[in-house]
């Protein structure tokens, strides 16, 4: 070999070396790339989702052992045996759970000493801070009339025979809300396809707007996999939800649209600090109503008292928008079609949905 053939031979060597060193260097580099992405990026576990909320294709709730529904209006009939029918010598009520559940008690003391008018019995407020406990709580019996938020509904009326009789009304129309999808107003986030990747504030398992049709929209619109392709924190409620993104706490977070009206009314979250990524349909805001075994005779007083029940001028207007002036009549049937819907996608592996979890 000659000496210029012997040079071109070890320059060969020298670039092949040069390119392996690079190759290395590249591949180093996209090694600890990735490490760090995986830093930044939530480490979730797809089986979380499953376990806290069975999500899956839409399956219909059925009614618990026990109760029936003849006239196929999907609430629980009153037993037909008079033997089974309650009437309690006084009555347990509470507003819709919440974790200031002692606020509520001061706040609905006008509509307690309301239906106590009407019905003639004693009627005591209990305190639940969450939804779980309140469902359970009209299961067992500890619990006779009650509001409760939207998307505990359909488990409420399937699984523990809670008959929903109205909903808020601004005269005689009945009160709506949208859920809405916030971030920061000077987020990179425009719209939700930006979400992948990214972490949402959802309120409680139980909510819907707050929750479940944020997570379901998601899903089956803009093909986002909860935990695979974003990561979400429950915040424990709307208000904190909303103060978490005044606060740029969070990335984003679902709301109910009443609800961030009114904190925005009381000055918590100004217009100026969120921006709107997503609105959906309309939703009934909540039904207040009883357990479905009291004496018809009991039942429909309580109703009358809540038919008749004005909260303005009343502490009980602080729960409800500023335009609330009563309670208007409710069709579980024909109002909740949509959150049903939705609720049918959710079926947790341990039976109900839990709050619990608040990673």
């Amino acid at each position: 070999m000659t000496e210029s053939q012997q040079d071109g031979a070890k320059g060969q060597k020298i670039s092949m070396a040069r390119l392996m060193v690079s190759i290395i260097v590249v591949i180093i580099i996209a090694i600890v790339a990735f490490q760090i992405g995986k830093q930044r990026l939530p480490q979730v576990d797809a089986s979380r989702t499953k376990k806290i909320f069975g999500l899956s294709d839409p399956q219909p709730r059925e009614m618990a052992e026990g109760l029936t529904d003849a006239d196929g209006d999907l609430v629980a009939d009153p037993p037909a045996e008079q033997t089974k029918w309650i009437d309690p010598q006084a009555l347990l009520f509470s507003f819709v759970a919440s974790p200031e559940a002692e606020k509520s008690e001061q706040a609905w003391q006008p509509l307690v000493e309301h239906l106590a008018q009407v019905t003639g019995k004693p009627v005591q407020y209990i305190r639940f801070e969450n939804a779980p406990d309140q469902l359970k709580a009209i299961e067992e019996g500890r619990l006779h009339i009650t509001a409760i938020n939207t998307g505990n509904i359909p488990e409420a009326v399937a699984s523990c025979g809670f008959v929903p009789i109205a909903t808020p009304a601004v005269g005689e129309q009945k009160q709506t809300y949208t859920m809405k999808i916030i971030v920061p107003a000077n987020s990179p986030i425009k719209k939700p396809e930006d979400l992948k990747g990214k972490e949402i504030a959802f309120t409680t398992a139980g909510s819907n707007s707050g929750c479940k049709a944020p997570m379901e929209v998601l899903l089956r619109q803009f093909r986002l996999n909860p935990d695979a392709d974003y990561h979400f924190i429950f915040s424990r409620g709307h208000e904190q939800s909303i103060k978490g993104i005044a606060e740029g706490k969070y990335q984003a977070a679902a709301v109910a649209s009443d609800l961030l009206d009114q904190a925005i009314a009381a000055g918590d979250i100004e217009e100026s600090a969120f921006t709107t990524i997503y609105t959906s349909e309309h939703f009934p805001p909540l039904a207040i109503g009883y357990v479905y075994n009291l004496k018809p005779e009991l039942a429909d007083k309580i109703k009358s008292a809540i038919m008749d029940f004005n909260p303005q001028g009343t502490t009980a207007a602080s729960q409800l928008t500023d335009d609330v002036t009563g309670f208007t009549p409710v069709s579980y049937k024909d109002d909740w079609a949509l959150v049903r819907r939705i609720d049918e996608s959710f079926r947790p592996a341990a039976g109900k949905a839990t709050e619990e979890d608040k990673s």
